[in-house]
Formats: C-alpha cells, structure tokens, sequence
C-alpha cells in the first residue's frame, strides 16, 4: 500500500512538472532587410536560462520555472522586451530594429553620461566575442603558412606650405622641390628621400617558430649609403613593424600597443557601436574604440566586425591619441584589410602604416609610409607541402624592374623619390652635408681612406695617467672592405708613459668585417692601462664622461697585450669564436702584487698569462643596426645565449699559471604590453685551477656617474671577487603606466623604471691568500684595510627606481645598495644618469 502511494505521489509532481514547463520557439529576422539574425541572446527575464539563435535565425528556449518576460538582445540592435503569453508552447516570430549612431552623437552622449563601464555594455559584450572567435579565426595562430609578401616604404621630409616657401635646403637643392608633392596631405608639402620595394617568399612554422623567406626582388634608392648608417634598414623595420589586430600586442619602436582584441584589452579600452553596414556580405558592426586612459600606448579607432558568427575582424583604422605617451610621433594611421583563405581563417591581406615623425622644428617633420600586399595566402596543412621560390637577385646597385610584379602601381611621390635620391648622390652640397652628419653620428672624420677619431676619447684623465691625449684612426671602405686597420696612441702627463695600440681584421667572407653574417681573423697588439675586471666595459673608458667616477680608484693595471682572434656567423644566428691571448700584467697606481715568503713581503713585478679561450653563442631572430664601421644590436623578445670558456696554459710563451674558466650567460627582454617590458640577465661562472686575485673574476662595478645595467653601480672596482658565482640582472619599464594616470605629471610624460641586481659567489680554499702565502695578497688601502674579498653567505645586492624620458633623452635613477653597508669606502645611495633615446 505504503508503496503504491509512492508511485502515485511521484507520479503526480512528474506530471505537474510537465504541465509547468514553459517552452518558446520563433524565428527572429532584421525588420529593415527579413533576412534571419544570427547569434541573437534569448534569455527568460530573472533566470540564468539563456539560449541563442542559429545560423538560420531559429531558437528554442524552455523552462520548467514560471516566468512572464522574455528578452531578445542582439549586438547592433535595439532590445526586445515581451510578455510570454499565457500557454505552455509558443511560437514567436521576433523582428529586431538596427541601431544606428553617429561617431559625433556618440562623442556628445559619452560626454554626459556617468562613469564608462564594461558590465552590461553590448559594445564589450561584442569585443567578447571577437575574442572567444580569435583563435578559430586568425590564420596567423595556424601550425604552418605559406604566402608572397610585397612591402614598399617611401619616406618624405615634410613642411608646411608656408615653410616650404623660405626652406634653406630647397633654395640649395631646387630640383627637391621641383619633385615634390603637395596634394597627398593638404597643407603640407612632401619631398621623397628614400624609396624601398621588396618581394619575399615566407614560409612560417609556428611550433617552434620558424621562418624562411626567399627574396624574389628588390628595389630600393636611399641617401644614407653616404653616411656611416648601411643599417638604416633595420631601424626602419623596427619603427614601421607589421601591424595585425590578430596579435595581443603590436610593437612600433620600441612601444608595444595592445591590440584592442587581446584577451586584457577590455580592462584598457573603451568600445562603442557606431553602425551596422548592411550593404557588405556579411553584414558588418562598426565598432569604435578609444583608450581609457588618453596617455598610454593604446590605439583610437574602428573595428568591423563580421555579424555571422564568426566574429571576426574584417578591417580595421587605427590612430593615436594626441596625448599619448610616445616620443616624436606627430600622427600616425594604421590601416588594416583582412582577407579570407580557403580554410575560412582571415589573414592580413593589406595594411597600410602612415607615421608623421616630429623630429625637427618650425613645421617641419619626416613622413612615412609602409605598405604591405599579402597574396598566394595558404594555411596549414596545405603549406606543408610548399617549397621557397627563390629567384636569384641581380646586381642591387641598378634597381630590378617591378612593373610586372607590383600588386598596384607606384604612386606620383613614390616615383619622385627614386628620381630625388639619383640627384642627391650627384650633389656636392649634399656630400658636404652628408660628410658633418657621419661626423656628428660616428665621432670620426675624414671621407678617404683613413678617417681620424674618435673624438669624444682625444682627452680624458684619471688617477694613474693623470691628463690623458690621444689621437686615433681607422681605414675605410674606400681602402678595402675585406681588410681593415685601426690604431691608436696616447700619453699621460702623470706616469709620462705613452700607450697604443694597432689592430688588423681580415674579412674571409664577401661583405665587410662588420656585415653579417661574419667570418674575419683579428690580429691586435697594445699597450694600454685597464681598471681590472673591466675589460667587457661597452664603453671605452678613456671617454671625457667617463673620467668623472666617485670614491677611490688608484688601482690599475698596464697590459701588454697580443691577441689573435677567429670568428665565424651562420645565417641562423649561431656563432663560434676561437682566440689566443698573450697579456703581462703590470700593477700601476696603488695596486701591488705582494706574495708573502720566509723573508717577508715580496713585490712581484707582472704576470704572464697565456690563454686559449672559445665561445659559442646563440641568437636567434637577431637584428642589427650595422653601419659600415661598427655594428650595434637591436632589442627584440628573443633570448641571446653565450657560452664562453677558456683554458690558461703554464710554461707557453712564458704563461705563468693552469687554469679553466667557464662562463654562461642569457639575456632576454619581455614585452608585457601595457606594464612595459624587462630586460633580464643572467650568468654564472667558475674557475678552476689555483691562481692569483688578478685571474679570479673581478665582479664588474661601475664608479662612473652614468648609468650602466651590466654591472653594479654602487659597487667599488675590485671589491668583490669570486672563483665561483651566480647573479641575476632585472630591469623593467614601465613606459609610464603609473606616471601616465597622475594629473599635471601625465603632462610630462615621464616613464618609471625600477631595478634589482643580485650576485652571490664564494673563492675556495685552494684561491684564498689567506689560507696560501704563495698567493698575491688581496688589495689594501694606504691604511692597511683589505679592499677586495669573497663575497659571504649573504647575496650583494641593489636596487634603484628611475625616470626616464626626460626631454626625451635623459634618464636619471636614484641607486641604494642593500648589502655589505659596512664595508670600507662604499657609497649606499647614488644618483645615475643615462642617455637614453627612444619612442
């Protein structure tokens, strides 16, 4: 009995549940066009039961719950709000109303209204989506590409019409203006200086990433072959990067823009529905987008979107804001144009970079253009099975016909600016002007086969020498470009002592000693003075600013010194180099080199050191700005690793001492979008075998004013030494993320900078002249106090906070160091400044 009224009780709620559940069916249609609307969000009104309309406009939603409203909301259009009707199934055929706005009406109605916010914003409930869709859409996320790139870059000198009128240069050089355009930007008048066309072949695989590009042609024609600048190429490169909404961030210099439809872009950007364009297949969401924050490195402008449920960004015009916190740039626009493979993933097919570069005063400016075609677009797997079409370039010093290869014709200022530059090169002003420019960029001078410099070095001072002259030159490229000399030679007024030096680079391959990839022989010899442990200085330390330094530093060393030298560069980024060295170390100033015998204290006079050293390094994705005298790295996301050891041998060529020394080290910057970027290093290194405190690792310090990340700015030379250590270098920009959100200073637009250097390292038993007398006797002070030691069981190190930005080239950081307070003659706080120039 007990069990027939259960079935009956279960029965009975079963079957008021079912006579409960209230099910909605319809069809929802555009009400200007009747064509079905996808992707539109039905929802029971006080219930998380939310469904939403297929591809054919359809829905079905149900609940068991009593409910009296249902809401239609669809991106672009107006919402629909509905009382369900009395029943338990109906069958609803909905028309929604497009919204329509203008930019304006929505600059006014943003004005008046309350604080922006994301929640329950249609706008961002669109750019949600646009991101969820990212990956499914972007082929430029897919394993492996294949596609033809054409890039073209015309850069002007720009002025106003009325500077243009009373320009000194245009006066000098007439046929400039004669080839000038003066209708590409109302107002202004363009002078085309530089012209660079470009046809690759790409492949790219993306785990790991991997590219490899074939030049198919390639024309270009620029002004800077006369001046010391070949690697003008990659600064360009660096400034006009591609741009792609697809990836989370977009660098230009080195700024890094957060893409508005990266995954954090909703916490950084504001959006607004413009329009809906229905007069494209599929129809189309004007998207308006606008940084929060007027100062940072975010874009203004539109997005398209696609309203059949892919989501995907179709085009894109992007801007800056007048306010932004980037140096230089006047006004940019980005246009962006994305195409559809047969695969149904978008790719870039077109953009269009513009750049107006303030870089001059009274109105004039340098204008920029960099256009890229993508075609013959393939995506994985059909790339897999495509092979690099590498057409052997001609001789680059005529320019190869592209008529029949350009994806659109050249415009009028573009075909200026091959004529312009053909008339530059035959200017004997020009030279002249070309000639004070290598001067003012490179410190030397002389146009013919040897050049005199480098000037900033001529005259400088320090302890041991007293006042310093010197007078150095080099051979150029008009004596050849397979061997190159350079020397120098200097005499202090103190120790009345003269130095030099003279040095011999064989290139083995056909470029010049410093065009990559490289393989040269070096053969050098010198005299010179060194602060010990300063050898890998990036400076050289008889500059004139570099003779300022704090505390004491009497310390130094004459070395006689005989170097041969192999270096060998792959394509890849892989490089070896084998190198004999032969130095006799003098101590000079107050350094002695005392080793304490039976009989007392004993002065030794030098040390011969005779070493074999070899170092592999790896570099992958490296870029350079190569001039054609020297050669300088430009910073991108990839690590650099370097493996370095060498190996001292006793008894050859008169070396005194056995010894092995190894050093790693890796260096990386990261890009964290909007929070800036770091710069980590980090290294370690042992010696083995028994040895004297001038072959141990003298820790790099830096008791100069300037500002220097390798080494540690609060240390003193010499004062720590190790035969076995580890340390960790970290430096991030901030790029003014906090500054930029503070009134008045925003106006400044200053950038922080904070860093932390921390080294630990010990010296065995077998290194420690305490525990051997045989061993030179670590440094002293004229009181008797050690001045250099191993580090304890507690890490050195420091810390500073800085701004940057200043004037748009200074640097200032305030330095505390953390530990070892108590040892002699240190400094705990400093003040360091830096040059520092960048977007």
């Amino acid at each position: 009995m007990k069990f027939s009224i259960s079935i009956i009780f279960i029965f009975f709620f079963f079957f008021r549940a079912e006579a409960q559940m209230i099910q909605v069916k319809g069809l929802i249609t555009d009400k200007s066009t009747g064509q079905p609307v996808h992707g539109v969000t039905i929802g029971f009104e006080h219930t998380a039961i939310k469904t939403s309309s297929d591809a054919k406009g359809t829905f079905s939603i149900a609940s068991k719950d009593k409910v009296k409203h249902i809401n239609f909301y669809g991106i672009g259009y107006h919402r629909v709000r509905m009382e369900v009707p009395s029943g338990h199934t109906h069958q609803l055929n909905i028309q929604l109303e497009p919204q329509t706005q203008d930019l304006s009406e929505v600059s006014i109605s943003v004005a008046h209204k309350p604080r922006y916010k994301n929640k329950n914003n249609p706008a961002v409930e669109l750019i949600r989506r646009v991101i969820e869709h990212k990956k499914t859409n972007a082929s430029n996320l897919q394993n492996y590409l294949s596609y033809k790139e054409y890039e073209k870059l015309n850069i002007s000198l720009s002025m106003t019409t009325e500077k243009a009128k009373t320009s000194r240069l245009l006066k000098k050089l007439s046929f400039l203006k004669d080839n000038s355009d003066s209708l590409t930007r109302p107002g202004r008048l363009l002078t085309p200086i530089f012209m660079k066309e470009k046809l690759t072949h790409n492949l790219v695989y993306q785990n790991p990433f991997k590219q490899e590009s074939a030049v198919l042609a390639e024309n270009q024609s620029r002004i800077d072959q006369f001046i010391d600048e070949d690697g003008i190429n990659e600064y360009l490169d660096k400034i006009y990067q591609r741009a792609d909404i697809y990836q989370n961030d977009i660098g230009i210099g080195n700024q890094s823009f957060m893409s508005p439809i990266a995954e954090l872009a909703p916490q950084f950007y504001k959006y607004f529905i413009i329009d809906t364009l229905k007069d494209v297949s599929p129809m189309q969401i004007k998207l308006m987008i606008a940084p929060r924050n007027k100062e940072d490195v975010l874009f203004l402008g539109h997005l398209y979107i696609s309203l059949d449920g892919k989501y995907a960004v179709q085009k894109a015009t992007l801007s800056v804001n007048s306010k932004i916190n980037i140096n230089w740039v006047k006004d940019m626009s980005i246009s962006l144009d994305y195409h559809q493979d047969k695969t149904g993933h978008y790719y870039l097919g077109k953009s269009v970079m513009a750049m107006d570069l303030g870089l001059f005063k009274e109105g004039a400016s340098v204008f920029g253009e960099r256009t890229l075609f993508i075609n013959d677009f393939v995506s994985s797997p059909t790339a897999l099975n495509q092979t690099l079409k590498l057409k052997p370039l001609d001789n680059l010093a005529r320019p190869i016909p592209m008529e029949e290869l350009r994806p659109e014709k050249l415009t009028s200022i573009e075909q200026m600016a091959y004529k312009n530059i053909d008339s530059l090169k035959n200017s004997k002003k020009f030279k002249r002007a070309m000639g004070v420019a290598s001067f003012l960029l490179s410190g030397y001078i002389g146009q013919g086969k040897v050049e005199v410099g480098p000037f900033n070095s001529f005259y400088s001072f320090n302890p041991v020498e007293g006042l310093r002259l010197k007078i150095g030159g080099r051979t150029t490229d008009a004596f050849s470009r397979r061997i190159f000399f350079d020397g120098h030679m200097a005499y202090g007024t103190r120790d009345h002592k003269w130095k030099y030096s003279l040095g011999a680079i064989l290139s083995l391959s056909p470029g010049s000693i410093y065009e990559f990839p490289v393989k040269s022989l070096t053969l050098r010899h010198s005299y010179e003075t060194q602060i010990p442990g300063q050898d890998l200085n990036f400076l050289e330390d008889d500059n004139f600013l570099l003779s300022f330094k704090r505390g004491i530093n009497d310390k130094w060393l004459y070395n006689r010194k005989w170097l041969f030298e192999y270096l060998h560069e792959t394509k890849d980024h892989f490089s070896f180099k084998v190198a004999y060295k032969n130095q006799i170390l003098d101590p000079a100033g107050g350094l002695r080199f005392i080793a304490l015998s039976t009989a007392g204290p004993v002065d030794v006079q030098d040390i011969t050191n005779s070493e074999f050293t070899a170092e592999v390094r790896w570099a992958p994705h490296e870029q350079f700005y190569q001039g054609k005298r020297f050669r300088r790295p430009i910073r991108n996301g990839y690590p650099i690793f370097t493996l370095r050891g060498s190996v001292g041998i006793k008894g050859f060529l008169h070396g005194d001492y056995n010894y092995q020394n190894l050093t790693f080290n890796v260096f990386k910057r990261t890009y964290l979008s909007q929070f800036g970027y770091s710069d980590i290093i980090l290294e370690a290194g042992k010696v083995f075998g028994k040895v004297p405190f001038p072959l141990l690792t003298i820790h790099r310090a830096n008791q100069s004013y300037a500002y220097e990340l390798p080494s540690y700015n609060l240390m003193n030379f010499m004062e720590f030494l190790s035969d076995k250590y580890a340390s960790v270098n970290l430096e991030h920009n901030f790029n003014g993320f906090f500054l930029n959100k503070i009134p008045l200073v925003k106006r400044l637009q200053l950038r922080e900078i904070i860093t932390f250097k921390a080294l630990t390292g010990s010296i065995s038993s077998k290194n420690d002249p305490t525990q051997n007398s045989d061993l030179y006797q670590f440094p002293q002070d004229k009181h008797g106090r050690i001045m250099s030691s191993a580090l304890g069981s507690t890490p050195y190190m420091e810390g500073s906070i800085g701004i940057s930005n200043i004037f748009k080239i200074l640097r200032i950081d305030l330095v505390k160091r953390l530990s070892y307070l108590d040892n002699p003659h240190i400094s705990r706080w400093g003040i360091r400044a830096k040059i520092k120039v960048d977007f």
